[in-house]
């Protein structure tokens, strides 16, 4: 940048330790200044939040050529200095130049003129900070988890530890609002939770209905939510009325996990197809 920018007096930028929140970009216009491995790492974060980006930088990096080769219309690069006019119509401003004191002063102005702006080189110059993503996939939607720690490499390997906590060991991933249908997965196994897989055990903490030949692991329901239904097949109940069952409780939009010996699967799931009833299957440990 050949001038230094007219900066207004503004009053120090707060420590981010606010509200963490989850920010709508879609069909929304997100400044990047700044063109460089940085900004397009970020550009690929806000694409794929459905942001409208506007590049404004002397050069190109090429990671950033390679964002925009595969965005289509959803980049605008502009190829020159930042200019306060570019602060017009973003609703959020990233700002990664290289240069600290630019970078400074163009969150300065954000500041004055109330529009959100990330500095990746000072997180503290800006009003927000990107955390580190991460999701873990349930049959009602992912559940995605972001953690700020101030430190991003350390954030980044808490969310992958949570991610992978959750997967092994999960807890809370069942949805408390009711779609308007649910759905169903037939799990092979012996009804223990210990020789679950580790998908059959992320289904079964997603369920609000848990069906099982014979008693239930006392253990496994143990882990559960105290309102999830728990069925226990007795060997005088036919498996029509069994399927029937599960479509009923897929009507009315509840996560269903039916548990089945490995020899009886095949069976199960002509059972439930004879139902109507559409269900993912989920082999067991052999």
């Amino acid at each position: 940048m050949t001038a230094a920018l007219a900066v207004p007096t503004a009053a120090p930028a707060p420590a981010l330790d606010g509200l963490p929140l989850t920010v709508g970009l879609a069909g929304r216009e997100v400044l990047l200044v700044g063109a460089g491995p940085v900004s397009a790492r970020r550009a690929r974060t806000f694409l794929e939040a459905g942001a409208h980006l506007r590049v404004v930088a002397p050069a190109l990096a090429p990671e950033m050529a390679d964002v925009m080769a595969g965005a289509g219309d959803g980049v605008v690069v502009v190829v020159r200095p930042f200019t306060p006019a570019d602060l017009d119509t973003p609703w959020m401003v990233h700002v990664a130049t290289g240069d600290a004191q630019v970078d400074a002063e163009i969150a300065a102005l954000c500041e004055a003129r109330r529009i959100w702006c990330v500095t990746a080189g000072d997180a503290a110059l800006g009003s927000v900070r990107v955390p580190a993503r991460t999701a873990v996939a349930t049959p009602a939607g992912l559940v995605r988890i972001a953690v700020d720690s101030g430190d991003p490499r350390r954030s980044v390997r808490v969310g992958r530890h949570v991610a992978r906590s959750l997967a092994t060991a999960p807890a809370g991933l069942r949805a408390r609002r009711r779609p308007e249908a649910g759905w169903v997965a037939l799990v092979g196994g012996c009804g223990d939770g210990d020789l679950l897989t580790v998908r059959a055990r992320r289904l079964v903490h997603a369920a609000d209905v848990l069906v099982v030949d014979g008693a239930a692991d006392v253990g496994l329901v143990a882990e559960l939510d105290d309102d999830v239904e728990v069925v226990e097949v007795g060997p005088g109940l036919p498996a029509a009325r069994v399927a029937d069952l599960i479509a009923t409780r897929r009507a009315a939009g509840h996560g269903v996990v039916r548990i089945v010996a490995a020899p009886t699967l095949a069976a199960a799931a002509l059972d439930l197809e004879g139902a109507g009833v559409e269900f993912q299957l989920v082999p067991g440990v052999v």
